[in-house]
């Protein structure tokens, strides 16, 4: 089978599942379908992109070395990579990092815990400058503000911080 041909059969079967996620929200209430159909629906568009791009496209084009597209090379003076750590030592990080995230969401609420989590993560691991970390931590603050807060009109969880806060506030 060619690469275009599992291409194309994944590409399928995606747009089946997101087909599914339609059907399946048709019986759910307003209210309920709000995120999985417009998430389903734009799947639903991206994977026809997906389709005509990589079949109007020359095969030669659509080779990709994705390892070394996922990997690119960190200058790291004296520090470990995580993939150069044990596997106990890096699921131990993982599941630190994850208690962390839902310690600051329990204190402060998520939308100041997204932003004190994404900052501190951008600058422990130097992945940006601290300018454009600082930017992209905002700009991806806001949006998930602007998604939940405006556009769904969700009320945000304020933490047990909240009433020490107000009290100073």
């Amino acid at each position: 089978m060619t690469r275009r041909a599992q291409d194309n059969i994944a590409a399928l079967a995606a747009l089946a599942v997101f087909i599914g996620v339609i059907i399946l929200c048709l019986d759910f209430g307003p209210r309920a379908r709000m995120i999985p159909l417009p998430l389903a629906i734009f799947g639903i568009l991206l994977t026809l992109v997906q389709i005509i791009w990589q079949n109007t496209r020359p095969p030669g084009e659509l080779q990709i070395d994705i390892i070394s597209v996922s990997n690119p090379p960190v200058a790291r003076d004296s520090q470990q990579t995580p993939e150069k750590l044990p596997k106990q030592q890096r699921e131990t990080m993982a599941y630190g990092i994850v208690a962390v995230l839902l310690a600051l969401v329990l204190l402060v609420g998520p939308v100041p815990a997204i932003f004190v989590f994404t900052a501190g993560y951008f600058w422990l691991s130097r992945q940006y400058s601290w300018k454009a970390g600082l930017i992209y931590t905002a700009l991806f603050t806001a949006m998930i503000y602007l998604l939940f807060g405006v556009a769904l009109g969700m009320q945000p969880y304020h933490g047990l911080l909240a009433p020490l806060i107000d009290r100073f506030g």
